[in-house]
């Protein structure tokens, strides 16, 4: 019985459960089993999980199905995924999956919570991921942006330097100014995938989803590069129309959209939905037919 009561605490997180302030309400860190009956440690803001890490060998890897789906950039088959931007941090899952698989990738990670990156750092092994890539001679190639996606998207467009302010990576240049893949001054820098995985609580920031948004991301993309989106569908009577209100916003400014499923029977509370948006045509797997 004890054993049982053990692993339900777990389950509810509790024990050695911690608790942090954070920009959008109590951050709780804590462990909670996974269906090999190891721990995962957990990162729940404001009531919903938003990351998570093995805490074995498999530190690097993402437990949570949606994060690993934003691996299929890389069936982009002619498109040379070299230079990456993520708006969304939070403990950092894909960032380390992606540079520890990936020896080559430039990633540029905004968060617009310093508490997310001290927590990344402190629970869950971003500080292992800067290490690693320090002694590999990489620092250089993950940098972090304090800053509001929205106005890191805007400033990349207009090619101006901003007020951001880097977490401590070693090695970063001291803001996103330079110009990759352009020699005309004031061009945006140039990202060959965009990832948007920005949250408040449940509900995605909505500047990403609109087409001022989607225009500043197309912007930043060189030609045929992707635009990778996590979307969260609740089980609720407007959520899947809201999803394809997306897709059919997204058509109007990219060639092909891509609809994937990367729910999560294991951790998932809801579904989730990759969308990737792209002017080049790409063999995707698992893409759900869509508009046929």
């Amino acid at each position: 019985m004890r054993a049982l009561l053990d692993w339900l605490n777990k389950l509810r997180g509790r024990g050695g459960r911690q608790t942090f302030s954070a920009r959008f309400g109590e951050a709780a860190v804590y462990a909670m089993p996974a269906a090999d009956g190891s721990l995962v440690r957990v990162l729940n803001v404001g009531g919903v999980l938003q990351s998570a890490t093995y805490t074995d060998e498999r530190w690097a890897r993402c437990p949570f199905a949606y994060l690993r789906a934003f691996d299929h950039m890389f069936e982009a088959n002619s498109l040379t995924v070299g230079r990456v931007l993520m708006i969304g941090g939070a403990g950092f899952a894909y960032p380390k999956q992606l540079l520890v698989n990936h020896p080559g990738i430039k990633l540029d990670v905004v968060e617009i919570d310093p508490a997310m990156v001290e927590l990344a750092r402190e629970h869950f092994f971003l500080d292992r991921l800067e290490a690693q890539l320090a002694a590999e001679g990489r620092a250089g190639d993950l940098r972090i942006f304090v800053e509001d996606g929205e106005v890191f998207l805007l400033g990349a467009v207009e090619g101006a330097p901003t007020a951001t302010t880097l977490a401590g990576n070693a090695g970063a240049p001291d803001t996103p100014a330079e110009v990759a893949n352009s020699d005309e001054p004031g061009a945006p820098d140039r990202y060959d995938a965009i990832i948007i995985d920005a949250f408040v609580g449940r509900d995605a920031a909505p500047f990403f989803a609109s087409d001022e948004g989607i225009t500043a991301a197309r912007a930043c993309l060189v030609p045929d590069g992707l635009l990778m989106a996590n979307c969260v569908v609740e089980f609720t009577g407007n959520a899947m129309y809201q999803l394809f209100a997306q897709v059919e916003r997204l058509r109007e400014h990219f060639a092909n959209v891509y609809v994937i499923d990367a729910s999560d029977e294991e951790f998932g509370g809801a579904d989730n939905y990759l969308v990737i948006a792209t002017d080049g045509a790409y063999p995707f797997t698992n893409v759900i037919p869509y508009g046929e």
